[in-house]
This record gives C-alpha cells, sequence and structure tokens, in this order.
C-alpha cells in the first residue's frame, strides 16, 4: 500500500498535470480566435456577385475598385439578359452584407429608376422584377437595363496597408438590340 505521503504526491501530479492540459488549451483557443479574427479577407477586386436568371448564371466581378479621392479606372460591365417577365436574382456575398451597401436598379424609364439600402445580415439575396408598373398608366412597362451594386470595403493598397476602397459590381440585364438612350436624345421617341 502506499504512504499517505506518495499517495499526496501522486495527486499534487494529477493536478499539476490537468492544470497545465487546461492552460495549454485555454492559450490554444485564445490563439485560434485571434488568428480568425484577424486573419486577412479578399482584396475588395476579388470578391463576385452571383447573378442568376433562370438556367443562366455568371459571376459579376467589380466594375470599379478605387481609393476615394482618386481617378477610377472603369472594368467591363457583364450582361445577363433578363427579360421582362423574368427575375434577376443576386446572391450577395458575406464580404459584401456584413456591413452596408446600395443596391441601384436603373430602367429604360428614369422615373422607374430605383434605389434600396442594405443594413449588415439584413440579406444575403435580392430578386429584381425584369419589369415594373409604369408611373403612369397607360405607358409601357419599364425594363431593366442595369443593376449596380455599392459597398465601401477595406483591403490592402500598394504599400501594404489597409485602406478603404470604393467599390461597385455593374451588370448591363439588356437584351440584344435594347439601347440605354438618354431622354433628350434625338434616339428617344
Amino acid at each position: 500500500m502506499a504512504t499517505p505521503k506518495k499517495a499526496r504526491q501522486k495527486a499534487l501530479l494529477q493536478f499539476l498535470t490537468l492544470l497545465v492540459a487546461v492552460v495549454i488549451i485555454v492559450v490554444a483557443a485564445v490563439l485560434a480566435q485571434n488568428w480568425w479574427n484577424n486573419r486577412p479577407g479578399p482584396q475588395p477586386h476579388d470578391v463576385t456577385v452571383t447573378a442568376t436568371n433562370g438556367d443562366a448564371q455568371i459571376e459579376v466581378s467589380p466594375y470599379i475598385v478605387c481609393e476615394p479621392g482618386l481617378e477610377c479606372p472603369e472594368g467591363d460591365v457583364p450582361n445577363l439578359p433578363v427579360g421582362p417577365d423574368d427575375t434577376l436574382v443576386l446572391d450577395i456575398p458575406e464580404d459584401i452584407h456584413d456591413h452596408d451597401w446600395q443596391l441601384l436598379m436603373i430602367y429604360d424609364d428614369p422615373a422607374a429608376n430605383d434605389q434600396q439600402f442594405h443594413g449588415a445580415y439584413d440579406t444575403t439575396s435580392v430578386e429584381i422584377a425584369g419589369s415594373v408598373d409604369p408611373v403612369n398608366e397607360g405607358d409601357p412597362r419599364p425594363r431593366l437595363m442595369v443593376v449596380e451594386i455599392s459597398s465601401a470595403m477595406i483591403g490592402l493598397d500598394a504599400n501594404d496597408e489597409e485602406t478603404p476602397y470604393a467599390t461597385v459590381w455593374s451588370l448591363s440585364t439588356m437584351e440584344e438590340g435594347d439601347t440605354l438612350t438618354e431622354p433628350d436624345s434625338p434616339e428617344s421617341p
């Protein structure tokens, strides 16, 4: 049989072993949480929005990404045709919907243009009708022509320092042969 002194030593050794294990687990959890919270997110130019119309689906890259106050080079605007009876679905990634962002819908009748402001985490997907009710009764239904998503994002500048970026995703929904004209231009009816 073990003497009382050896039993106390064994119990103390077990307690110290358990204490060291708990400390190691707590330190590992704190370090993992710190890494998770401070890991770099994607650069603004790498964030894409998924646009779907029926069976057609495309990834929309930013049209404009620039630091505020600087000249912004424009990118390409992809096209996903949306008919007047279709519904465009935009899936907004968490890198955009985890803070405030806005949606602009431009129609072939400027009176029908609409803008929506969204807060953080209030929506992850948006459905937009291909046409809306006319402003004046008897007028044709205004057709969706362009959709833009705007968001301020944080990215790294040329010096690898965090800086804000104005980021805009733009999508044309015009079908072949459609044109977006200014109301005062000679081509307008």
